[in-house]
């Protein structure tokens, strides 16, 4: 609409055309409307995913389960991090995936989970929460809720998309948020995604 093109004129008159203060304001909105303490815009939601999962130490040597059933990026972003894809099957009669088939693949090197609430339809995370650190790609799933939780509080970490297809869209980009974890500090959280994200480098643009 003329509302979107107005703005678009906005920000590129503010001197900004790169993260700065909208997307810092973007972050802060998501994470209230999500109910998380943090959210971190990236450039795409695989790109989000894979960070998940860099923060979370994986790597070679590791295996990630993926639903069969998705898009590439649910398993490329573990592929780039180094760590196994093992597809799992879906349930019959459903794209969900099966969850019995998921506890039979785990084994000491399964390090995650990647859970997939395609078009926007939560995952059963109380069964998968039983079996290991949950990971989720809720591309489809921003504005989800499943018993009263948005996505974006359900799972340990998640990843939004923004591309032009979604429900919500900056034409590109995406995001991810993360539960908040007893030790762990949020604004250190961020800051380690900040440094993956723009290779190391720790002040802004400007």
């Amino acid at each position: 609409t003329e509302l979107e093109i107005q703005e678009v004129a906005e920000a590129l008159r503010s001197g900004w055309i790169t993260t700065g203060p909208r997307t810092k304001q973007l972050e802060k909105n998501l994470a209230e409307y999500c109910h998380t303490n943090k959210v971190v815009c990236l450039n795409s939601a695989t790109a989000a995913e894979e960070l998940n999962l860099r923060v979370l130490g994986i790597g070679e040597g590791d295996e990630v389960l993926v639903p069969a059933y998705t898009y590439t990026a649910s398993a490329s972003a573990a592929i780039h991090c180094g760590a196994t894809v093992k597809f799992i099957d879906s349930q019959k009669d459903s794209v969900e995936m099966d969850y019995d088939a998921m506890e039979a693949a785990i084994t000491e090197k399964t390090k995650a989970v990647i859970t997939v609430d395609l078009g926007g339809i939560p995952c059963d995370y109380d069964r998968i929460y039983q079996a290991v650190i949950v990971v989720a790609d809720c591309a489809h799933a921003l504005g989800a809720e499943r018993l009263g939780k948005m996505a974006g509080e359900i799972a340990d970490f998640t990843s939004f998309s923004f591309h032009a297809v979604k429900n919500f869209t900056t034409a590109e980009g995406g995001a991810s948020t993360w539960k908040s974890i007893p030790g762990i500090d949020d604004e250190e959280l961020y800051h380690q995604y900040q440094l993956l994200s723009l290779h190391g480098q720790s002040k802004d643009a400007l």
